[in-house]
């Protein structure tokens, strides 16, 4: 059986001689092939002049890109068959009578152009930059191919909107400001019109027809130092169906097929079927989800996107409480009989979540989206509940079959997933997270704090109750959440964020006093306890009277429920996280000094990271 590469594939072109070779052609500018070895290359600048393996990873570009801007298949068709024309794949190819140079042969003025407001910022929502070396950059010359098919498309509609298809590749030929009229019988245009009728027309249906083609993916996890994730639970949205005119998305479709599991001992998922180009969305979870959702079942932020079915419940009863219809929640849980539901069962809500896609499909799905697909299938109840167990989340393009862009030793598609851990860390984190702690341990060590060199921001508490009941579901060692992370006004970030569901619950880290609690920032509280050692400000938690669960004055121990996480209202994107703060004397003035920079805090602050990374779960 043929594959698109195979049909695809192009012979090397012939040489320029080199009294045809211009000044101002790349070949006689820079003739030489220079990249890095993980950029894509051609062998030189000669149009096809390019190993199979690297023109099936320009073709894999140019799919994921168009299908990512929602092209037709034909589209998609027509997309290949242009930069095929041009360069034969080669994103080093360069002509010698002009400065056309890349995948998409642009000029030195085609990329001048690009770069105008009505162009690239117009069609592909960035400012495409091709300047110089630039433009013999495969991805950015597969977004520069994409921007010119969108403008020649534009520009046919304008003077053939019954022929656009004979013309696309003209306006690409003869550039952006091509007027064509009056000029049907010029050598040229009857030049160009042959290569379109020849090379692209003749080829459309076949190209259309195996980018449509069902094929399979498998994803395989692995860790940061190549060896398999195994047994890690995951989630996989697919497609219900196709147009069969357009690959199949999800990115906010509710109408979804949802596949879970775990993976095998090689790390790997079971293979899924999908059509070719079709978008399906991987998700690592949390290897204890399942008892993590039990901590918080059906909180977050009132937005309830599931409902897990209880003793005595009916779709009329479950209906009237959501304010909504039986017929509704039949529909959107594919639910036949409306009389047979069960204790446990996890219904899906309608309303939790639209039907109106994107107009790009971002790598990076959208949180809430996908936590409303997910909840009904891995029990959780909440949007950020369900949120809080995603460890990993990516939108993928399904490659065409034949692909072995990712791992070259099978026969379909196998996407490799990397992660951040080593296969020693990712044993000793399971160990570490397998039950987290639920009761006070009053036998537990007393905490003990240990001066390294420095200053006193450089004190490390050991022997600490990690103070919430899971673990933090973003790195506090990164970003805006880290110790120290810069502020408005220059002001430093005098604590770090462990971000978590709001109503996670808050608990003490050790034993101590509760010395205030107050309001605190955007409309959540903090609240203050001397543990003997140092003094914790545990920041943004609920304000609400039934949320906090002690008093200044109280003796609190080590495990004691203190309060549950907040939400921050008030800014421009509201979150949920625990702010944590520590000093390391038991002084009980006031933590916030103003005009005390850079942190406008006591000058006994210390950064609250190692001994968080010291802490333990139970």
């Amino acid at each position: 059986m043929t594959t698109l590469y195979q049909y695809l594939a192009v012979k090397k072109g012939a040489a320029y001689k080199d009294s045809q070779i211009k000044p101002y052609s790349w070949l006689s500018k820079a003739p030489d092939i220079t990249k890095q070895a993980n950029e894509i290359a051609g062998n030189s600048r000669v149009f096809g002049d390019i190993s199979a393996e690297n023109q099936a990873l320009v073709i894999d570009l140019l799919v994921e890109i168009g299908t990512r801007y929602k092209l037709s298949y034909r589209e998609i068709a027509y997309l290949l068959l242009l930069v095929r024309v041009e360069s034969g794949f080669n994103p080093d190819a360069a002509a010698g009578t002009t400065s056309a140079a890349g995948l998409a042969q642009y000029t030195k003025a085609t990329v001048a152009e690009a770069k105008k407001p009505n162009y690239s910022k117009h069609y592909l929502g960035f400012e495409l930059n091709l300047d110089e070396m630039i433009v013999f950059d495969a991805q950015r010359g597969a977004y520069g191919a994409l921007l010119s098919y969108f403008i020649c498309r534009t520009r046919a509609k304008e003077f053939f909107p019954n022929a656009l298809e004979a013309n696309i590749y003209l306006f690409h030929h003869e550039g952006w400001y091509f007027n064509p009229k009056g000029k049907e019988d010029n050598a040229n245009v009857i030049a160009v019109r042959k290569i379109i009728e020849d090379k692209i027309l003749a080829k459309l249906p076949e190209v259309e027809r195996l980018l449509k083609q069902k094929t399979e993916v498998q994803f395989s996890l692995k860790t940061s130092d190549g060896k398999p994730y195994a047994n890690q639970p995951f989630a996989v949205v697919l497609p219900q169906s196709s147009s069969g005119q357009h690959p199949g998305s999800v990115q906010h479709q509710q109408a979804v097929k949802v596949v879970t599991g775990v993976t095998d001992g090689a790390g790997r998922t079971p293979k899924l079927e999908a059509a070719g180009l079709s978008e399906v969305v991987f998700s690592i979870l949390n290897v204890n989800y399942k008892k993590l959702l039990q901590h918080f079942p059906g909180r977050g932020t009132g937005k309830i996107t599931s409902y897990k079915v209880k003793s005595g419940d009916s779709l009329s009863s479950i209906a009237k409480a959501h304010k909504t219809t039986v017929s509704e929640i039949a529909k959107a849980n594919g639910i036949r009989d409306v009389n047979k539901i069960s204790v446990g069962q996890v219904l899906r809500l309608p309303g939790s979540g639209g039907d109106t896609a994107p107009a790009y499909w971002w790598r990076r799905p959208e949180m809430d989206w996908l936590a409303s697909v997910l909840a009904p299938h891995i029990g959780a109840e909440g949007l950020e509940d369900t949120a809080a167990v995603v460890e990993h989340k990516r939108s993928h393009v399904v490659l065409p079959t034949g692909n072995k862009a990712h791992d070259g030793t099978v026969a379909h598609n196998n996407v490799i997933v990397a992660g951040t851990k080593s296969q020693a860390q990712v044993a000793a984190s399971t160990t570490a997270q397998k039950v987290p702690h639920q009761t006070n341990e009053t036998k537990a060590a007393k905490p003990v704090a240990v001066q390294s060199s420095g200053t006193g921001q450089k004190k490390v508490i050991t022997g600490l109750l990690y103070p919430l009941v899971v673990k933090a579901t973003a790195n506090y060692h990164e970003g805006a959440r880290r110790f120290g992370s810069g502020r408005t006004g220059g002001r430093k970030h005098a604590g770090i964020d462990l971000y978590a569901p709001t109503g996670t619950v808050v608990r003490a880290m050790a034993p101590g006093k509760v010395l205030r609690v107050y309001a605190f920032y955007c409309g959540t509280s903090a609240i203050e306890i001397d543990h003997g050692s140092f003094i914790a400000r545990y920041g943004e938690v609920d304000s609400k009277r039934d949320k906090i669960y002690v008093e200044p004055g109280d003796k609190v121990e080590r495990g004691e429920k203190i309060g549950v996480v907040g939400r921050l209202v008030g800014i421009k994107v509201p979150s949920n996280m625990l702010h944590l703060e520590m000093y390391g004397s038991s002084s009980h003035a006031d933590l916030t000094v103003k005009g005390n920079p850079p942190y406008q805090r006591r000058d006994d602050l210390i950064d609250p990271t190692p001994s968080i990374d010291q802490a333990t779960m139970q």
